[in-house]
C-alpha cells in the first residue's frame, strides 16, 4: 500500500475531513444537503470505519452524483453537481492530503499570483497584488473570464502531471475516480446534461478537488503572466493583465489566449463587438474596471455596482416577506400564523447588511458606504412607516403579534392524555429481492392569501415503484404533516408485513422524526398509528426533495394536491 494513499485513508484524514465538509455542509442553502450531513453523523465512527474499509480493500465506490441546473446572470444554464456526503469525505481527504504531502502542490498553492481556490490566499490578496501593480507604474488593463472553465479543464493532463510527482497508484487511481462526473439523474436532464462535464473533459463544479485541478492546469500560464513587464492576478477562471503601456498588455493578451488554447480553454475576447462588459473589457487603469466583486480605478477599491444593486434587492426581498407575513398574522389574529413579523425582519435585515459589508470590507470608498446607507435607511424609513399604519388603532394583542413577540394566549393547552412519548422504532432494515419501494406525500388546499400555510382540506397519496399501484385519499380539515405521515401509515398497511419497506417522503418532518428516534410532542394519534404499525416490520424511510423531477415523487404530489382540491370542494358544497 503506498504512502500517500494509506495517509489519506487514515480515520484521523476522514475524520478531518468531513468535519469541514459538515462545517460548509451546516450552511447550505440546499435543505437536502444539510440533512445529509446530519443523518451522516448520527452515526459518524460507523459511517467514517466503513469509508476506511472500503477505500483499502479497494471495494469503495463513487455514489453517482446529482446535477442541478442554475440559472447565470448573463443567460443560459450552468451546471452544479451535487455529490453525497461519503464522496465529498473522500474528496476532501484527497485534497488535504495532496496540499499537505505533494512538492508539485504546493509549489502550485504557493503561486502568490492565483488567489482563488488556495490555502491562506483569497479576495484581499488579490487586490493587494492589484494596489501595488498601480504603485509599480502600471498603467492599462485587460481583463476576462474564461469560459466554460470547469467543464473544459482536461483531467488527464492534470493527472498526468500529478503522476510524475506522486508515484502512489493506488492514490492516483482514486483520484482519478474522484474527478469523473456520473450523474444519476442523467436521463431526467435530457438536453441540459450537455452543461456538465463528461467522464474524459471536465470537473465538476462544486467538487472540492475542482480548484486545484484548475490551479494545476493554469501554474504555467500564471508564471508566465508575471514576466517581463507584465502583471497577472487570476482568481479560479477570471483574471486581470496589467502593464505600463497598452502595447504589451495587448500582446500579453494575444499570448494568453493562445496558452489557453493550448490547454482547450478560451477566454471571452474583450476587443469583440457583442462582448458582454461583464465577461471582459480593456483600458486605462484611470478608468477603472470590475474585478473581484469591486469596482478598481487607482486610489478606489468600492463594491461594484452589481454588488450594491444585489444588496439592494435582498433588501427589497425581505422586507416584501416581512410585509406579506405582518398582513397574514393581523387577519388571522395568531402570533403563529407567520415568523417573519416586524422585529424578526429587522434583525434578518441586520444580519444580511452585517455580512454583505463583511464581505466588502477592503473597499476605501467611504462615500459610496454612506451614500448606500442613506438608500438602505430610505428603504427601511418606508417599511417602519407602513408599519405604523397597521398598527394604528389596533387593540394591544394585535400590537405585540405585529410586532413579534407572541402572545402566551396564542400558544395552544395540551391535552393530558396527548402527553409526549418516545417514538420505538421497527425491526432493523435489511433489503432483499422482496423489498418493496413507495413514495409518498402529503398536501394542503390553500387559496387566496392563505396560500401556502399549514391548515386546510388535506389529501395524502402513495405510489409503488415496481407494480405502479397508486392510492390517495382526503381530510375535510388538516396539516400538511398529518397528511404527510398518514400518507406514510397507508402506504406501510397496504403491504405484506413479511416484506421489508423503503418509505420514499419529501417531509423533513415525518424523516427527521422517525430518524432521530425522537420523542413525539404532536400528532400522537397517527405516531402511535405508526409505531404499531412498524413495531415487528423493517422499514427504512428516505428523504427526497420534492419537486426536483423524481417521476414517482411528482406522481405522488400531484395525487395528493388532486385530492386536496377534492376535499376543498366538498367543504364548499357543505357550507352553501
Amino acid at each position: 500500500m503506498g504512502s500517500l494513499f494509506q495517509r489519506a485513508t487514515e480515520r484521523s484524514s476522514l475524520k478531518n475531513a468531513w468535519h469541514r465538509i459538515r462545517a460548509n455542509g451546516q450552511t447550505s442553502a440546499a435543505s437536502e444537503t444539510r440533512i445529509a450531513i446530519e443523518m451522516f453523523g448520527r452515526d459518524l465512527d460507523r459511517n467514517i470505519n466503513k469509508i476506511q474499509k472500503r477505500l483499502r480493500d479497494e471495494t469503495f465506490e463513487f455514489e453517482p452524483q446529482k446535477g442541478v441546473l442554475k440559472n447565470k446572470t448573463s443567460g443560459g444554464k450552468r451546471g452544479i453537481v451535487m455529490a453525497s456526503v461519503q464522496n465529498r469525505i473522500v474528496e476532501r481527504a484527497w485534497l488535504d492530503c495532496l496540499q499537505s504531502s505533494s512538492d508539485f502542490v504546493r509549489r502550485v498553492n504557493d503561486q502568490p499570483t492565483s488567489v482563488g481556490g488556495v490555502p491562506h490566499r483569497s479576495v484581499p490578496h488579490g487586490l493587494k497584488l492589484i494596489r501595488d501593480a498601480f504603485s509599480a507604474g502600471k498603467k492599462h488593463f485587460i481583463r476576462s473570464d474564461i469560459s466554460g472553465f470547469f467543464d473544459n479543464i482536461s483531467r488527464q493532463t492534470v493527472l498526468e502531471r500529478l503522476s510524475e510527482d506522486i508515484g502512489d497508484i493506488k492514490f492516483l487511481k482514486t483520484l482519478s475516480d474522484a474527478t469523473k462526473v456520473v450523474l444519476a439523474n442523467e436521463s431526467a436532464l435530457g438536453e441540459n446534461r450537455k452543461v456538465f462535464p463528461t467522464d474524459d473533459q471536465g470537473v465538476a463544479q462544486g467538487s472540492p478537488l475542482s480548484p486545484l485541478f484548475g490551479n494545476i492546469l493554469l501554474f504555467d500560464f500564471d508564471i508566465k503572466f508575471n514576466e517581463r513587464g507584465i502583471a497577472c492576478v487570476r482568481f479560479i477562471d477570471d483574471f486581470v493583465l496589467l502593464g505600463e503601456n497598452e502595447h504589451s498588455v495587448q500582446q500579453a493578451f494575444k499570448s494568453a489566449t493562445a496558452n489557453l488554447r493550448e490547454n482547450g480553454l478560451k477566454c471571452h475576447d474583450p476587443f469583440a463587438s457583442n462582448v458582454n462588459l461583464e465577461k471582459a473589457s480593456f483600458g486605462s487603469v484611470e478608468s477603472g474596471f470590475v474585478f473581484l466583486g469591486y469596482d478598481i480605478r487607482p486610489g478606489l477599491f468600492q463594491p461594484s455596482r452589481l454588488a450594491r444593486q444585489k444588496l439592494a434587492e435582498k433588501i427589497d426581498s425581505h422586507i416584501r416577506s416581512g410585509r406579506e407575513t405582518i398582513s397574514e398574522v393581523k387577519r388571522a389574529a395568531n402570533s403563529f400564523e407567520g415568523r417573519q413579523r416586524y422585529a424578526q425582519t429587522l434583525v434578518l435585515l441586520d444580519k444580511v447588511i452585517r455580512g454583505w459589508r463583511d464581505a466588502f470590507a477592503y473597499s476605501d470608498a467611504p462615500a459610496t458606504i454612506v451614500d448606500l446607507d442613506r438608500k438602505i435607511d430610505s428603504k427601511l424609513d418606508q417599511f417602519r412607516s407602513w408599519f405604523a399604519d397597521q398598527m394604528r388603532d389596533q387593540d394591544w394583542k394585535t400590537k405585540r403579534r405585529l410586532g413579534g413577540v407572541c402572545l402566551l394566549g396564542d400558544i395552544q393547552s395540551k391535552n393530558l392524555d396527548d402527553v409526549p412519548f418516545q417514538l420505538e422504532l421497527g425491526s432493523r432494515f435489511s433489503r432483499s429481492k422482496n423489498t418493496i419501494t413507495i413514495s409518498t406525500d402529503g398536501s394542503i388546499f390553500s387559496d387566496g392569501p392563505r396560500k401556502g400555510k399549514d391548515q386546510g382540506p388535506g389529501g395524502w397519496s402513495f405510489v409503488v415503484h415496481d407494480t405502479g399501484e397508486k392510492k390517495a385519499g382526503r381530510a375535510t380539515s388538516a396539516t400538511n404533516n398529518r397528511m404527510e405521515l398518514q400518507a406514510v401509515i397507508e402506504a406501510i398497511r397496504s403491504v405484506d408485513p413479511k416484506k421489508s419497506i423503503i418509505i420514499r417522503t419529501d417531509s423533513q418532518y415525518v424523516s427527521d422524526t422517525v430518524r432521530r428516534d425522537s420523542t413525539i410532542k404532536s400528532n400522537s394519534d397517527l405516531w402511535k398509528e405508526y409505531q404499531e404499525l412498524v413495531r415487528s416490520r423493517r422499514i427504512r424511510v428516505d428523504w427526497v426533495k420534492g419537486h426536483a423531477g423524481d417521476p414517482y415523487n411528482e406522481e405522488a404530489d400531484r395525487l395528493a394536491r388532486e385530492q386536496a382540491r377534492a376535499a376543498s370542494r366538498e367543504n364548499m358544497k357543505r357550507s352553501s
